[in-house]
């Protein structure tokens, strides 16, 4: 065997191929170190070609030159990764300064193989003026990517993880080298772009907070105001995914157009790239509190304006069979149950829309028709809990209705909400005229405050009977101030 190849080379190798191995888990440049591998792959190939037998062993020179040649090789791909991805990485360089350093050691590794191989050196450089004009009008393209390259780097205009727009095309930077820079398209596309391009052509950074406008036309006969109004409550009350609380949204009048209103709804986007994700929501949010406003949306030209009910075509519920299932208004007669039907206000809520908000005033209640929410309570420390589930024939909120409290927890649709609305209006004139209901409405509520403090505390039973009747009692002292009655009106 040769013994340039025998000397302390293949431990050398044997190093190096261990530092490769940790170092790929979070090597940010792993093509680096499947290059290394790759050097050592042929390194091997020479150890193998010096253990032929001796007609087909190559020149014993040539081989020992050429091993330390790929060792070093190996080594400085190693040696870029360690240095400048782990050891400089703090301090931030110019990714061309790698570039140039990976350059410069390739170069002068050859040059000293040529050397050591006995190739005349200096008549290479004795010919490199002619050489290089020649080199320099064949690749004219390539240096001028490479300036390009070296201009965005110490620029630092653009960085991994940006979302840039240039020409038609649009994408997050993958990564900058000296000449190209790659972007992951919208569709998951890879597209390479020359550097020289870039620094030539209008390129957008999308800033990480981006105002985007969404149109809205409504016709005359709908109040402006309440259309902004409706559209500003719906989008500030509850966020859809994607779109900042601050700036908060805005609903503006663009232009009073021949038949209809023009409006603009500015929100502002927070994950640049997936714009039409956020708009999406962002319409079924509009379409859905347009709708609960009366205000309905559709065409100019073949608007209907829409009645009272489901407006999916589907039967409504009998607002009368809503209200019979519940317990809090079992003692009512079907007269008082017609009675305060007739006062319900129909709504409706896109997944993922907040209902109501804890802390949130507001003395009412809501019966579900169909769809399911979910309860959700927000610990002082933060921290959210998710209580339950509410499903078809459940009802939510009668605490804030019966006692004007504020709202002890937050509703959120899972999925697309039918429900029915009641005001305290609604019940006011059936507890003045029977306020024995109040007690009954007490009890129900205790024992139902009593079976989620029992979920969210772990009480025992013993506990749980004397505080629900604590409660009741709490409850009808704060029914009866809240709806002015006494026991004996």
């Amino acid at each position: 065997m040769n013994s340039h190849v025998t000397q302390p080379l293949p431990w050398i190798a044997a190093g190096m191929f261990a530092l490769s191995v940790a170092l790929w888990p979070a090597a940010p440049e792993r093509s680096r170190v499947r290059t290394a591998w790759g050097f050592l792959i042929l390194y091997i190939v020479v150890v193998i070609c010096s253990a032929l037998p001796a007609g087909w062993v190559p020149v014993a020179r040539v081989t020992g030159e050429v091993s330390i040649a790929l060792i070093e090789l190996a080594g400085l791909q190693l040696a870029v990764v360690l240095v400048f991805d782990y050891l400089l990485r703090r301090v931030r360089l110019p990714k061309f300064i790698s570039e140039i350093v990976f350059v410069a050691g390739y170069i002068a590794i050859i040059f000293h193989l040529l050397f050591k191989l006995g190739v005349d050196v200096n008549g290479i450089f004795a010919t490199s003026a002619v050489a290089t004009a020649v080199v320099g009008l064949s690749l004219q393209d390539m240096l001028s990517n490479i300036a390009g390259g070296v201009a965005l780097e110490l620029e630092g205009g653009i960085q991994v993880g940006d979302f840039i727009r240039c020409g038609d095309l649009s994408g997050w930077v993958q990564h900058v080298r000296l000449r190209h820079t790659a972007i992951l398209t919208e569709n998951g596309d890879t597209v390479i772009l020359p550097n020289s391009h870039l620094t030539r052509s209008a390129v957008n950074i999308c800033a990480r907070l981006h105002r985007h406008s969404i149109p809205l036309q409504m016709p005359y006969q709908s109040n402006p105001q309440e259309v902004i109004d409706a559209v500003e409550f719906a989008l500030r009350k509850s966020l859809p995914p994607g779109v900042a609380p601050d700036p908060a949204p805005v609903c503006q009048i663009v232009k009073m157009a021949p038949g209809q209103i023009d409006y603009a709804v500015l929100v502002w986007l927070t994950e640049p790239g997936h714009a039409s994700k956020a708009i999406s929501a962002v319409n079924v949010r509009l379409y859905f509190a347009l709708r609960r406003a009366g205000l309905p949306v559709g065409e100019i030209t073949t608007l209907v304006q829409l009645k009272d009910g489901v407006a999916d075509g589907s039967e409504p519920l009998d607002p009368v069979d809503v209200l019979r299932r519940t317990p809090i208004l079992r003692l009512l007669a079907d007269s008082d149950l017609i009675e305060i039907g007739s006062r319900l206000q129909q709504l409706s809520f896109a997944p993922g829309e907040q209902i109501i908000r804890q802390g949130d005033e507001g003395p009412s209640m809501y019966f579900i028709v169909a769809g399911e929410v979910a309860i959700q309570y927000r610990a002082p420390d933060g921290a959210e809990r998710r209580i339950s589930v509410l499903e078809s024939g459940d009802f939510f909120g009668e605490a804030s209705l019966l006692t004007g409290e504020s709202r002890s927890a937050s509703a959120v649709a899972q999925t697309r909400v039918d429900c029915y609305q009641l005001h305290k209006h609604g019940l006011q004139g059936i507890l003045e005229r029977r306020p024995e209901l109040a007690e009954d409405m007490s009890v129900v509520m205790a024992h139902r405050q009593m079976e989620l403090a029992v979920i969210r505390e772990r009480l025992d039973q013993e506990t749980a009977r004397q505080r629900e009747a604590e409660n009741q009692t709490q409850l009808l002292a704060r029914i009866r101030r809240f709806f002015s009655i006494t026991a004996s009106s």
